[in-house]
């Protein structure tokens, strides 16, 4: 089960949309959207009463500005200074009242208003704090970053420690966040809010629930089995599945799925979901204790080359080698500085491990390489091509 899992995760990056060069309008509707969410955080109430306190600074400012011009040198700009530095009862002393009026009619008000005002504002928004972080943690709160990578149905929370420790041990998802969809927890296990994962609750077959996750700007989707040694939790994955497939043809958005299968008798099925990819660990075990029995030590071979923590792994890569010998690809990957091997290829959807010598690479096909960086084999066809044109 533990190799088989190892085999989930590789996921393709996808540049941000973002453009820093945005045009004022969109500007203007950026600072309204932060406003609404600002709004929906702390409520309306929140808003209303900022305005008042606003407002009133710029009052006593005024009435300050006023009454005290008379006798001292003082601008607008520094009655607002004053104002704002009574409401909240800093004191810095730079500026104080000295006409009767200035102290007793305008100070006094601003201090008591102050006081009341700034006060419930601190109560509104550590309230406002303490409520997101709670709404955060029972998931109920819609996501609204991208680039991020959804995880469906919760089997355990050592497995979703597992699979996003495998993710961000490559260097592409290092930085990479986290959102979990599942209806089994009512609040997000201490270990996982740690890691700063992301967790939104309810059913992944329910459509609202995947667009809340924002799975229309993630970069990938990885359906686990709800009960690994429950065949029925193909059909759940099989829904999901079918789901992300609608969405990504109704909005024109391709979405990269990888699927746990627990029955090969299942992989038909989900295979008309097109799903870009899947394992099924049924049958795996029985075939790592033959070959661990002929061949003793090969389970730490595998091991490592599917896991993203340790040592060398496997990599599949769509190679630009048009019509070149597998053997001319292989002698540049050895010769190269770097440490990588070509060990197979895959062409028309056929893996060939170890493919004879006169095989040649076919438009489309792809390399199946073995090393600890996978951009050291564009290096090594760009070497390939260069002297091919020499020639």
């Amino acid at each position: 089960m533990a190799i088989g899992m190892h085999c989930l995760f590789r996921l393709s990056g996808r540049p941000s949309s973002f453009s820093e060069k945005s045009p004022p309008y969109m500007n203007v509707m950026h600072l309204i959207q932060l406003i609404k969410r600002l709004k929906t955080l702390v409520g309306a109430g929140f808003l209303s009463v900022l305005a008042w306190a606003l407002g009133l600074n710029i009052v006593f400012a005024a009435a300050f500005y006023f009454a005290e011009r008379s006798v001292q040198e003082i601008t607008m700009l520094d009655a607002l200074w004053w104002s704002m530095v009574t409401m909240t009862t800093v004191g810095y002393g730079d500026f104080s009242a000295q006409t009767w009026i200035g102290r007793f009619i305008i100070s006094y008000p601003c201090m008591l208003l102050g006081i009341g005002i700034i006060g419930y504002l601190v109560g509104f928004i550590a309230n406002a704090l303490i409520e997101f972080a709670s709404k955060k943690r029972r998931g109920l709160m819609e996501i609204t970053f991208d680039n991020h990578i959804i995880v469906c149905n919760f089997p355990g929370e050592e497995k979703i420690i597992k699979v996003i420790h495998e993710i961000t041990g490559s260097e592409r998802y290092r930085e990479c966040r986290f959102v979990l969809i599942t209806d089994k927890l009512e609040e997000l296990p201490e270990k996982l809010q740690k890691m700063k994962i992301h967790f939104v609750r309810g059913i992944p077959t329910d459509t609202d629930v995947l667009l809340r996750a924002n799975l229309l700007s993630c970069r990938g989707v990885i359906v686990l089995a709800e009960r690994p040694e429950d065949r029925t939790s193909d059909e759940r994955t099989y829904t999901i599945c079918s789901l992300v497939e609608l969405l990504e043809r109704e909005h024109k958005r391709p979405i990269k799925t990888i699927a746990e299968v627990v029955s090969k008798d299942n992989i038909k099925n989900l295979q008309r979901t097109n799903v870009d990819g899947f394992i099924s660990s049924e049958g795996i075990v029985g075939c790592l204790l033959v070959q661990e029995f002929l061949h003793p030590g090969i389970n730490g071979v595998i091991s490592q080359m599917v896991t993203n923590l340790e040592g060398s792994q496997l990599y599949i890569h769509e190679t630009t080698l048009d019509d070149y010998p597998i053997q001319d690809v292989q002698i540049g990957a050895i010769r190269h500085e770097d440490d990588i091997q070509v060990i197979g290829v895959i062409q028309n959807g056929r893996q060939i491990l170890n493919p004879p010598r006169d095989t040649r690479v076919g438009k489309g096909d792809k390399l199946i390489i073995l090393a600890q960086n996978e951009h050291d084999i564009q290096t090594i066809e760009q070497q390939l091509m260069q002297t091919t044109a020499s020639s």
